[in-house]
């Protein structure tokens, strides 16, 4: 039968393909897992491999990693180790967040979604998210370490608005690393039976300093430099970079931090002792305020549901924070961490403050309420001139430069889809100058003529200045110096007026 091929079907045993499917299958799993290896996606921690994802043809992403664990009103220590792979493909529970009207009208403002406002929240929420480039390069990246604002109050870095994407997709030299820390009630309890516990208080900055850990001993198998580590942050994310420094002043981990809109000096004036009011007004509405000794009270705290403490935090209006030690002395002395610093402010910190108290005053005709309100604020809530102000350029086209209105810049996460070229032009030398100092820290702005700050020279960046909207504009800090001398007058005035 020349011009015919003949084929024999003959059976094919069972068994036989049975063991040639999970054969396959066995290679399949091989050949994704060699796959994601290529891609940098599965990467070993000192807790175990995680896999993230390929958010863009050049920027690979982890979400929801732990890096430590902690009990209520213990410090944090490091997280298992795991024997199974890790998937870091979403955000973890926000830690517990005191989210009144107030500060919810404040994130709106500040360009967050709903949907990243009303988020699952927990005590199991002490996790990291990575941004990193996918790159061939032999020199790792620099790392960039965000710490949220939030007033030590609420808070979360699951927001959008703090999403490194853009930023590593941009400049593929630099890791971008957010995190969550503990907050109100929770971070900062100021409870007297923790008095005498060393650093038993300030639980949300004993988290700064375990992520700085977890990422000084972690971050270079995601291709980053563990010697080229730079804090930023804005607000309390700056309070808390700051009490960092005085915290660790012999610390070889962090080369270089970046304050934005927020440092210690101003807590340091106002928190100095231990105030245990918020935590016996709490302790009395959740049902703990009759026990005989401190010691059966924190018991019992400790018992309470976490969502019910949370509710009694919002009902009662009551306030947590830091409680500092000496920080003017320290100061004096020289002793805190001597690196870098890249400071600023926002022009009109004040505007997004002034939103309720002009509500307030509806009907009442005071011509550009506004802007006094907001001049007034800015003076009392940030009272020194930094080395860099954000002027003109905003966000919100109804709010002058605002507090936190430079963050969707910097990131590039703007509220408004179509942001107008301006804008955009702006956020990218932003971008570079954070990132350009991120590189190194000493000389990295001075390499795009960007000056050390001095008082007497022309080495105050004003960014977004009228005169260059997309640039900087250098004046000296003396023309903006003056502000400062109403201050003490303005802060010894808001403590003699009773409630």
């Amino acid at each position: 039968m020349s011009g015919c091929l003949r084929f024999d079907l003959l059976p094919f045993p069972r068994v036989t393909f049975t063991k040639m499917f999970i054969h396959s299958l066995a290679l399949l799993a091989f050949a994704s897992a060699a796959h994601a290896r290529l891609d940098g996606l599965l990467v070993p921690t000192r807790q175990g491999r995680v896999l993230g994802t390929l958010v863009s043809p050049t920027v690979r992403q982890f979400l929801g990693i732990p890096y430590a664990v902690a009990n209520r009103w213990e410090a944090p220590t490091p997280p298992p180790t795991r024997t199974q792979v890790f998937g870091a493909t979403n955000f973890s529970d926000s830690c517990l967040q005191a989210l009144n009207p107030v500060s919810v009208k404040f994130l709106r403002l500040a360009g967050a979604r709903d949907s990243d406002i009303f988020i699952p929240e927990s005590e199991n929420c002490l996790t990291v998210n990575i941004w990193a480039p996918i790159t061939k390069r032999k020199q790792r990246t620099a790392v960039l370490l965000w710490v949220y604002g939030g007033g030590f109050q609420f808070g979360t870095s699951n927001l959008l608005t703090y999403n490194g994407q853009n930023i590593v997709r941009d400049n593929d030299d630099v890791l971008v690393v957010t995190f969550n820390y503990r907050l109100n009630i929770f971070g900062f309890p100021n409870a007297p039976q923790l008095a005498s516990k060393t650093k038993a208080q300030n639980f949300g900055l004993l988290d700064l300093d375990a992520v700085v850990d977890w990422v000084y001993n972690n971050i270079a198998a995601f291709g980053g430099d563990p010697e080229r580590i730079t804090l930023f942050g804005q607000s309390a994310g700056g309070i808390a970079i700051d009490a960092y420094t005085y915290a660790h002043p012999q610390d070889t981990r962090v080369k270089g931090v970046i304050e934005q809109s927020g440092s210690l000096g101003i807590l340091a004036l106002t928190s100095v002792v231990l105030d245990p009011t918020p935590w016996n007004t709490v302790a009395s509405v959740v049902g703990c305020g009759n026990e005989v000794t401190d010691a059966t009270q924190l018991t019992c705290m400790k018992t309470i549901p976490f969502r019910k403490l949370e509710d009694a935090v919002i009902s009662t209006n009551t306030n947590f924070g830091p409680v500092v030690d000496n920080t003017p002395a320290r100061a004096a002395a020289g002793n805190f961490l001597h690196v870098p610093l890249l400071s600023g402010t926002t022009q009109h910190e004040g505007d997004i403050f002034v939103v309720g108290a002009e509500e307030l005053a509806a009907g009442v005709v005071i011509p550009n309420l506004t802007e006094l309100l907001a001049d007034i604020e800015t003076q009392v809530v940030v009272p020194v001139p930094s080395c860099t102000i954000f002027p003109d350029i905003s966000t919100r086209p109804d709010l002058r430069a605002y507090h936190a209105s430079e963050i969707s810049l910097m990131f590039g996460t703007f509220p408004n889809p179509s942001p107008p070229a301006t804008q955009k032009a702006f956020s990218k030398f932003v971008q570079g100058a954070w990132v350009a100092f991120a590189r190194n820290p000493a000389h990295g702005l001075l390499d795009i003529g960007w000056p050390e700050y001095s008082p007497n020279t022309s080495s105050l960046a004003q960014l977004g200045n009228f005169f260059n909207q997309t640039g900087t504009v250098l004046i000296q800090g003396q023309l903006v110096d003056f502000t400062c001398a109403s201050i003490p007058t303005l802060i010894s005035a808001t403590h003699k007026v009773s409630p």
